[in-house]
């Protein structure tokens, strides 16, 4: 069993604020993505330092136990001996976002919908959760199950609601989001499009589709993310350096 990781940046906190234009909290989208962790294994070439072009894997394709299977421990793992996920080492990283279909797998450049605020009620629905705020809490070690559906054409046109809030705002490498409406009363304190994501332990994704055949997406930590663009139908972002992210190196 595969999973492709390739969005980066921790987050201790994420606060909702309530559904309207003008954004006071990052606000969690309706996305999550696998956990940064240690590779041991790659199919393709010769043992490296992990990469966002790395594969999970602890098991081969039969479901036989790797002589070097990949690595994750998670920020609350009882035998913490080292957090291996995503830290504020990885802030300005350029990612690349593509929805993917659970029925699938994890394949490279997707992540999964989640249900968050209205997302769960269809297209329509999961493309207003993308451009708005919703009280909806999603804790670390919470289990969730992904969204399927026909649910790329939303997600395009819930991004480019998105950025519609705040059309001006770029990216710059040395001072972050610049020429953004906000702070302002009609946009609120913070852009929104810095916004949060949930990540989740690849490990027990895959033991959950080799088990059960279902993918099981149990959420470990967060990502803030300053959302770019749309090219080609993926979403692009950069990791951002948040006030509310976890101390970590």
């Amino acid at each position: 069993m595969r999973v492709r990781i390739f969005v980066f940046l921790v987050l201790a906190v994420c606060s909702a604020a309530t559904n309207a234009t003008a954004q006071n909290a990052i606000c969690l989208k309706p996305w999550t993505i696998p956990d940064k962790w240690i590779e041991r294994h790659d199919d393709d070439s010769p043992a490296h330092d992990w990469t966002d072009g790395d594969t999970f894997q602890t098991v081969d394709s039969h479901g036989n136990a790797l002589s070097d299977p990949d690595v994750y421990i998670p920020l609350n793992s009882r035998d913490y001996t080292g957090y291996t996920g995503f830290t504020r080492s990885d802030s300005g990283r350029l990612i690349t976002l593509k929805i993917g279909d659970p029925h699938d797998g994890m394949k490279a450049g997707w992540f999964y919908a989640i249900d968050i605020g209205t997302a769960g009620g269809g297209g329509n629905a999961y493309r207003t959760a993308i451009a708005t705020c919703h009280e909806t809490p999603v804790l670390m070690g919470s289990s969730l199950q992904p969204l399927s559906g026909m649910l790329s054409g939303p997600t395009v046109q819930g991004v480019a609601d998105l950025i519609n809030l705040d059309p001006d705002a770029k990216w710059d490498p040395l001072k972050g989001v610049i020429n953004s409406c906000a702070p302002s009363p009609s946009c609120g304190s913070v852009s929104p499009r810095l916004v949060a994501i949930a990540v989740f332990d690849p490990e027990r994704f895959e033991s959950s589709l080799i088990n059960s055949d279902q993918p099981w997406l149990r959420i470990t930590n967060f990502i803030g993310v300053f959302i770019d663009g749309v090219v080609g139908g993926k979403v692009t972002g950069y990791i951002t350096t948040l006030s509310s992210m976890n101390n970590q190196p």
